[in-house]
């Protein structure tokens, strides 16, 4: 007897694809269009900030001034908080993407790990309209985000994957369309957040969810995301770095749910760095969210909190040594008491989650400044 086999490509359209037309993929028609790299003039490419030396886009130094871990390496180019920003009267908008590697995260949707959404721009108004849709098992994809009648003149801002590294992306616009400079920020400063994975958003459905890209949009400001998924400890080398980055005027620490008990060893240490070259600076530090394992009495509540309390001491103690500038966040309550429907695993934030955490850091950087 003749056994025969049969294998399942990872290509294979789902069921869904099949019958309902508002999933299925299109090809991109790209007739009449001409491509841009974001890097030309008069796009504005945020959130890389060593890209005119290294030509790459990375969160961090190709040759770093610090030796930095392996893995922070490695999660370094991944693309979290970049944003490409412009102006035209193009009737379409398409981008061409080509990726560091395939998507294929189990928990968190390859829409956030690999794709870019498109937001338009009205003044301080920031509205999503569409996110790029491509097979899971490609690195390379061309996608229309943008199709109206109109030539109206518009604002876009493209945010780039969380999870993913990109090789090379090129905007798509009509043929002899005008394109200008994007509107300017309101606040003309840098925001920093150095984290985890939460930072970095995992894990979010789409990448303007990331907490620092809602941030972005509702100060209307410039923020480079240095989340780096199971890697953000505290590590000297990260607070150096930090200092290289130009136009620096507000940091906000979320390491936590990466050190663990070792915080209390890094944080104070980390913070010393940044006042070297920063020395009024606002540093705002929150505590690590409330994990679905936190309840009440157990082991993990415990460290939650006995880890919040040594964060708020230490910006005490620091405020009573003389330092105004340095602010805390009880990020236990960020989440509200319904903390257990806030995240996709028991600790990596849904969208829900993720808006939260940037509605928290919201309110404290009004309360820290009106000026923000």
């Amino acid at each position: 007897m003749m056994l025969f086999i049969v294998t399942v490509g990872l290509c294979q359209v789902p069921t869904s694809q099949k019958l309902d037309p508002n999933m299925a993929l299109k090809k991109a028609d790209a007739d009449g269009i001409v491509w841009f790299e974001p890097g030309d003039d008069p796009f504005d490419l945020i959130g890389f900030e060593w890209i005119e030396k290294d030509s790459v886009y990375r969160r961090l130094p190709v040759h770093p001034d610090w030796e930095i871990r392996d893995a922070v390496d490695q999660l370094a180019n991944h693309t979290a908080g970049g944003q490409i920003r412009f102006t035209t009267n193009s009737r379409r908008v398409l981008i061409k993407v080509e990726l560091r590697e395939r998507s294929g995260m189990y928990h968190m949707p390859a829409t956030g790990q690999s794709g870019f959404d498109l937001y338009l721009q009205d003044g301080r108004t920031k509205r999503y309209l569409r996110t790029t849709r491509f097979p899971h098992d490609t690195i390379q994809y061309q996608v229309e985000l943008f199709n109206v009648n109109d030539q109206e003149m518009r604002s876009f801002i493209l945010n780039f994957p969380l999870y993913n590294g990109v090789n090379s992306v090129l905007i798509g616009i009509e043929k002899e369309s005008e394109i200008k400079e994007p509107p300017p920020f309101s606040f003309p400063g840098k925001f920093v957040i150095y984290g985890t994975s939460i930072t970095q958003g995992g894990c979010v459905a789409r990448p303007g969810m990331a907490y620092s890209n809602i941030l972005s949009r509702k100060l209307d400001a410039q923020f480079v995301n240095l989340g780096f998924s199971g890697n953000g400890r505290g590590e000297p080398a990260l607070a150096h770095l930090i200092n290289q980055i130009s136009g620096l005027a507000f940091i906000i620490l979320d390491y936590e749910a990466n050190a663990n008990e070792t915080i209390v060893n890094t944080l104070e240490p980390f913070v010393d760095i940044l006042r070297e070259k920063h020395p009024d600076t606002p540093i705002l530090i929150m505590s690590k969210i409330r994990y679905t394992s936190a309840t009440v009495g157990s082991p993990a509540y415990q460290l939650l909190l006995g880890n919040r309390d040594f964060q708020r001491s230490l910006v005490e103690k620091r405020n009573t040594a003389g330092d105004k500038n340095i602010y805390f966040l009880d990020g236990s309550t960020v989440l509200g008491d319904d903390y257990h429907e806030c995240t996709v695993d028991g600790s990596h934030p849904t969208d829900l989650g993720s808006k939260r955490i940037a509605d928290a850091l919201m309110e404290a950087i009004h309360n820290i400044s009106p000026l923000f």
